[in-house]
């Protein structure tokens, strides 16, 4: 169950029960990854492929068994379109720190979401960009 809908079931019961908290796992960040990634028909190795990282820790990353790095997250977040609040969960998740619009690559992060940037101009925009 997803945290939003844990909060609508905690929203409308009339008493406190507790079992349905300690019952309920937290969400795993590879099985949000999948389906995320399944939502919008990707293909894993074509997202490994942009990510440009190595092919066995990519699908490590996606079947759970490695943590992603705060970079991984913010390029697949960005191949799959998701607003920062999408993004910030994610990084959550993986126990990495929020998008801080004071950090200039995280400014730039926000700045090519927040403007639609492709996912190869957003990369060369973020990681690449001359410091003005």
């Amino acid at each position: 169950m997803l945290t939003v809908e844990l909060e609508e079931k905690l929203k409308k019961r009339g008493a406190f029960d507790e079992c349905m908290v300690l019952n309920e796992a937290p969400p795993q960040l590879s099985d949000i990854l999948n389906k995320l990634i399944n939502n919008q028909k990707k293909k894993k190795s074509d997202i490994i492929r942009m990510i440009n990282v190595d092919r066995n820790y990519g699908y490590q990353v996606l079947n759970g068994s490695r943590t992603p790095t705060r970079n991984f997250i913010i390029q697949l977040s960005l191949i799959l379109k998701l607003d920062i609040d999408e993004m910030n969960y994610l990084l959550q998740l993986a126990g990495k720190s929020p998008l801080y619009v004071r950090n200039l690559v995280d400014a730039r992060v926000f700045y090519a979401i927040n403007h639609n940037m492709e996912y190869y101009d957003a990369v060369d925009f973020i990681w690449y960009s001359e410091v003005v």
